[in-house]
């Protein structure tokens, strides 16, 4: 008798994820850059669906809806990662993938990142927990330097490549609002700019305070007093060429955020309120500009 569908199928949330803080701090003989960040995931996720047969042969598939442009086949992260964990378990099957896009693309956000780490714990969790956590996220540290973060969610110190992760039990639950205005960013480009800026850095950068202070602020839920404390590398050489950052930073600020600040290697901005109301009046304003726009907050470790 053939087993319940279920059995077959998992839906996993992909959070989007914002960086409090981020320095590039070294760069490594391969070519890799050393990085320090603190990362948070929030409430504005693509939905994925795993659906997962064994069988002789591995066939893949994915479908995608709310962004065109997301490719569909192997040039897809979510697609190469269905497709690395079976051949890290060896087994084999038909997969298919399902992702409803809601995180804007190439924007700083990791989307690519949350779904391929969306599509690894289902796939996880679909074939009997057969590796752990940390297995799983240094296979997704193959996949890209983002995936590992994403696979654990909630907020991190982020060290390495982005491959070594301090989580943190955050309880910070505030009003936050993400928006961009539908440009993309190459993160090659921001990586090479930088190394014009900072001599390729052959000199390893030193840390500061702010790092061990956001930390504290994490533990203790008291992120709105430490905004001062947001730091992003990438933001004045994204500015140069995305003036929309700037826009969008002076309508959050305008609508009251006590801060505005680069994700990533951008363009999307996000925004700390302090109330819901101020924070929906910034998601107005910035949606009459033209811009997308997010009301969310941070979201805890898929796995507490």
């Amino acid at each position: 008798m053939p087993a319940a569908k279920e059995k077959y199928m998992r839906m996993e949330r992909a959070n989007a994820k914002i960086n409090l803080y981020l320095d590039v701090v070294g760069k490594r003989e391969n070519g890799y850059h050393n990085i320090i960040s603190i990362m948070q995931t929030v409430s504005v996720c693509d939905l994925v669906g795993v659906d997962y047969r064994p069988g002789l042969h591995t066939r893949i598939s994915l479908t995608a809806s709310g962004n065109s442009a997301m490719p569909t086949d192997c040039r897809n992260l979510a697609w190469r990662a269905a497709e690395q964990y079976l051949m890290a378990i060896r087994e084999s099957g038909e997969v298919h993938v399902t992702i409803e896009k809601h995180i804007p693309m190439a924007a700083g956000l990791a989307g690519g990142s949350a779904d391929a780490a969306a599509v690894l714990r289902a796939m996880n969790r679909l074939c009997g927990e057969r590796m752990t956590l940390d297995e799983l996220c240094a296979l997704g540290a193959r996949l890209g330097a983002d995936v590992p973060f994403c696979i654990r969610g909630g907020a991190a110190r982020v060290t390495g490549i982005g491959e070594e992760l301090e989580p943190i039990a955050s309880p910070a639950r505030i009003p936050l609002v993400v928006a961009c205005m539908g440009e993309g960013i190459s993160t090659p480009w921001g990586y090479g700019r930088l190394d014009e800026l900072y001599g390729n850095f052959q000199t390893e950068r030193p840390l500061d305070d702010r790092v061990s202070r956001l930390l504290t602020a994490l533990q203790t839920g008291d992120i709105s007093a430490h905004v001062g404390d947001f730091y992003n590398i990438f933001e004045p050489i994204v500015c140069e060429i995305r003036p929309n950052v700037q826009r969008i930073k002076d309508t959050m600020l305008a609508s009251g955020a006590t801060r505005a600040m680069m994700s990533g290697s951008g363009p999307s901005v996000f925004g700390v309120f302090p109330d819901l109301s101020a924070a929906a009046q910034a998601v107005e304003r910035l949606q009459a500009m033209g811009a997308v726009a997010y009301l969310c907050h941070p979201t805890a470790s898929y796995f507490q």
